[in-house]
């Protein structure tokens, strides 16, 4: 039998196509697949060309497929939010060979699979989820004008703010993160940030980019850069601390995390995981995932469901796998879409 689960958000969309084996066969990637950020037809067409280019690559038709999901943003966030995007999805024609997922629900599953606990996912924006028996809770998620505090956005967010204070002498901080700024806008003065930030609809997707500037700057010793990571690992641990408090009266649950933005590297990881720990004793923490692999939760989804069941090893072991898939792709595809 052949699958293809698709994990959409803010950034990027990610379709795999495996079998019932779990052997992935291919990967595709496109643009974001949040309607919200992007329009419907916009994401109605990013999800369909990253299948495209999965089955493409894998040598098979989108008849061929036994199965498909879809863990995409805004799913079970309210009724209208599912029916959206369940219409665009009835737009290919799948004839019910279909099933939609929260992709927070369904992510988690590439961490715990098989075990309660808690994970944060700072990606684009920051959610974190929680899961006690049949108890699921979520905290965070609100987007990115309300909230998501953690996530790509607000560190990009962060780093404009703080440019605007250096370009204007309210801070001692030296120029390196302003001028890294302005080259990343392409302007040739700070000011230059305004029509480039509100000209048009915000771009919640190219200020996200901001965050790789911030950490690439960190680990090259400036300071305002990692105080701006460690602020947004701490607001990410809040939320987990929450959820304990919420779910844990019988004792922590472990903690884990994927996301994008955990490849912020060490200051980001560590700042998260000391909050953590110096707030709740004897937690667990496992290492986290990156973004792309959010889409494995939805993989054991389906492999469960079809008597091959995996527990966090084996999801290990298919990150790997995913890993090398994505190593193959074209460099445009990594950079434009996975921001690597």
């Amino acid at each position: 039998m052949i699958f293809v689960s698709l994990d959409g958000g803010a950034t990027k969309t990610i379709a795999v196509a495996y079998d019932d084996s779990g052997r992935i066969l291919q990967i595709g990637v496109n643009g974001p697949s949040n309607f919200r950020n992007v329009g419907i037809e916009a994401a109605r067409l990013n999800v369909k060309s990253a299948i495209d280019d999965a089955l493409r690559r894998s040598g098979v038709s989108w008849a061929e497929v036994d199965y498909f999901t879809f863990a995409m943003a805004g799913v079970k966030d309210s009724a209208k939010s599912t029916e959206i995007i369940d219409d665009f999805i009835s737009s290919y024609k799948l004839q019910g060979r279909y099933s939609l997922l929260n992709d927070g629900e369904a992510g988690f599953r590439c961490r715990f699979p098989d075990r309660d606990g808690i994970i944060a996912a700072p990606g684009t924006g920051m959610i974190a989820y929680g899961r006690k028996g049949d108890r699921f809770e979520r905290c965070s998620g609100w987007g990115w004008f309300i909230g998501d505090e953690g996530g790509a956005f607000y560190i990009g967010r962060r780093a404009i703010q703080e440019s605007a204070k250096i370009a204007d002498g309210r801070t001692l901080h030296s120029k390196e993160l302003l001028e890294a700024v302005m080259n990343e806008f392409s302007v040739a003065e700070p000011r230059g940030l305004v029509n480039e930030v509100y000209s048009e609809r915000i771009n919640v997707r190219r200020i996200a980019s901001l965050a790789r500037v911030v950490s690439s700057l960190a680990s090259s010793g400036d300071e305002l850069s990692a105080h701006i990571l460690e602020e947004a690992a701490s607001e990410a641990a809040r939320s987990v601390i929450s959820l304990q408090n919420l779910l844990g009266a019988e004792g922590p649950l472990p903690v884990s995390g994927y996301g994008g933005v955990f490849r912020a590297g060490k200051i980001y990881w560590e700042t998260f995981v000391n909050e953590i720990t110096d707030k709740i004793e004897n937690v667990e923490m496992e290492s986290p995932l990156f973004g792309y692999h959010a889409v494995l939760g939805s993989v054991q989804t389906v492999l469960s469901q079809n008597g091959k069941n995996l527990g966090m090893r084996e999801i290990d072991l298919l990150a790997r796998e995913l890993d090398q898939r994505v190593t193959g792709l074209p460099e445009s595809e990594k950079s434009s879409y996975l921001l690597m």
